[in-house]
This record gives C-alpha cells, structure tokens and sequence, in this order.
C-alpha cells in the first residue's frame, strides 16, 4: 500500500515536470509574460545565433504550437488503428533524432533536450545559421 502511494507521488511529480503550452500562443508578448524565463533564453538563442526573436519563436509555433512533448501524428492502419509516427520528430522546435543529434555534437550541449524551451530555441537558432552558411538561406 505505502509503495503504491509512493509510486502514485512519484509519477504525478515527474508529470507536473513537463512545461504547459502558453494560454495565448499567438501573441508573443504574453507568451513572454506568462513563461518569464522564455525572453531571456531566446534573447540568449538570438544573440548567438543572430536570428531574430520572433523569427525563432514563430518557428517553434508552427512547428509545435509550444507544446513540450509534441510529436507527429501517427499513422492510421486500416484508417483506424493507430500505426507508426512518420518521422522522429519531437519536441518544440519538431527535431528530428539526426539532426538533434548534429547540434549537440556541433555545439557541444550534450545534454540538451528537445523537450526544454533554452535547448529547443537555441537548436531553432543553429538550424538557422546552419541554413544561411551551407543554403545561403536569410535568418
């Protein structure tokens, strides 16, 4: 009994881990007032990176309207069944696990997740760089 409460507080711990999207995603300015630490690792992303702000944060809402742990949607098996997701994306910024794995190696951030805001912006903003040196692609 003592193991299954303990168990039952350790999962709704670890759940209540996960970031919840903004109640407004499409105005920046109360995004940034509703996720305080959100402005400072984006001013952060875009000062090394040399993408603007909104550019990355408009990134990161199409891709995943702000939410954490968003992945593709699964395929359908005979319309109905729930099947394979089409691609490894994941996260806000909807990396893939190639690509994660280049920026952490080419960045030397080990241990960033795709899961945590800091990470997943600066990754938007290396992705952006990456475009405009091999695609001459504008930030």
């Amino acid at each position: 009994m003592v193991l299954r409460l303990v168990l039952v507080l350790l999962l709704t711990g670890l759940g209540s881990c996960a970031s919840r999207a903004p109640s407004d995603s499409d105005d920046i300015c109360e995004i940034f007032s509703e996720k305080s630490g959100w402005y400072k690792e984006s001013k952060k992303a875009s000062r090394r990176w040399g993408t603007d702000i909104s550019v990355m944060m408009a990134i990161i809402y199409q891709e995943s309207s702000f939410k954490s742990r968003a992945k593709p949607p699964r395929n359908k098996v005979l319309g109905v069944i729930p099947g394979r997701r089409p691609a490894s994306a994941y996260g806000y910024a909807q990396a893939i696990d190639s690509t994660w794995r280049a920026y952490k190696k080419s960045t030397g951030r080990g241990r960033a997740d795709r899961n945590d805001f800091g990470d997943a912006i600066d990754f938007v903003g290396w992705y952006n760089d990456q475009s405009q040196r091999r695609n001459n692609i504008k930030k």
